[in-house]
């Protein structure tokens, strides 16, 4: 009986190898911070133009770093007829293309999803825990279960899906449409986590640093026009407009085009403003900040620039180190 369901696992396991179809992928919504979250990729192969040696299927997504998804997460496979099995993280000695391993050889082949900020977000890549003979003719649909743990932070990123095998690796001598798969989806969100939304799906025209601070600190708000279109983009000077928030619900309001709100030019059309927020919006002794809004004007005021390109403002709020 062991002897034979071992030869109905082995006989699965030489499905890896030849064209690979992604047929779909189920993922949550969203998630909040260290819960497991899963996600089922739809995926099958077939085996149609001669067998193979020695190969693993291959399973890659996208992923924050700071989630260390490659420590934190789990990967299963599971078939209609011949069983399941675990797959495990590929070795970074391992080489995909060109002399690039896994990860960086993603990277290269198909970017990140059109997500900015992308040197915070990488490919996680898992393989099956042992290679196999593939013979030709085979066919099975397979279906993989991510579990991962998202990190603590508020996160909303496109996410990304890989699947390949290792005897093509990500070559290009049968095609791309036969051998690997790639799919990105929307936009994801992590939510009820620690700080301000950290977006990677929109262009990132504004930045505050440092990234912790009190109102009690020195704040630097940069303003980027290169990175995508504005009703900004060819204004000649660009001022902060704010407002700050106290924990009792008090509103101080500085928007009012001057030398003290303009912001300085420091890197080709990139401008910056530094302020101490607690002389900045004149605040009362005993009192303390929460946060501030803020969005980029014209010298008129008229024009305003805030979050994700529109007129709404970005929010900063201020957390002890």
């Amino acid at each position: 009986m062991k002897r034979y369901l071992w030869g109905i696992i082995g006989l699965f396991l030489l499905l890896l190898a030849g064209c690979v179809f992604l047929e779909g992928v189920d993922q949550p919504t969203s998630a909040k911070p260290g819960e497991d979250m899963t996600i089922v990729m739809h995926t099958r192969i077939d085996v149609a133009d001669g067998g193979r040696s020695g190969t693993r299927l291959i399973i890659g997504f996208l992923a924050p770093k700071d989630w260390q998804a490659t420590a934190n997460t789990s990967i299963t496979f599971t078939t209609t007829t011949y069983g399941n099995g675990k797959m495990v993280p590929v070795p970074s000695s391992v080489i995909a293309t060109n002399g690039e391993n896994w990860p960086a050889a993603l990277k290269t082949r198909f970017g990140m999803g059109g997500n900015f900020m992308a040197d915070n977000l990488e490919w996680v890549v898992f393989w099956t825990e042992q290679d196999y003979n593939v013979p030709q003719g085979v066919k099975e649909n397979i279906e993989v279960t991510i579990v991962t743990k998202p990190g603590p932070d508020n996160v909303q990123f496109k996410t990304g899906y890989f699947l390949g095998t290792s005897s093509e690796g990500l070559s290009d001598v049968f095609g791309s449409n036969n051998v690997y798969k790639c799919q990105f989806k929307d936009c994801f969100t992590v939510s009820n986590g620690e700080g301000d939304l950290i977006d990677f799906c929109n262009p990132q025209i504004a930045a505050v640093t440092p990234g912790v601070a009190t109102d009690n600190d020195l704040l630097t708000v940069s303003f980027d026009p290169d990175v995508v279109q504005t009703a900004l983009s060819g204004a000649e000077n660009i001022y902060l407009c704010a407002r700050g928030y106290t924990p009792g619900g008090k509103i101080y309001e500085a928007c009012i085009q001057t030398d003290q709100s303009k912001l300085k030019p420091y890197t080709g059309k990139k401008s910056a403003i530094t302020f101490w927020p607690r002389g900045y919006f004149n605040m009362q002794e005993g009192e303390e900040l929460e946060k501030i809004e803020y969005f980029f004007t014209d010298a008129s005021g008229t024009v305003q620039v805030g979050y994700s390109n529109t007129a709404n403002p970005f929010v900063y709020t201020f957390k002890c180190q």
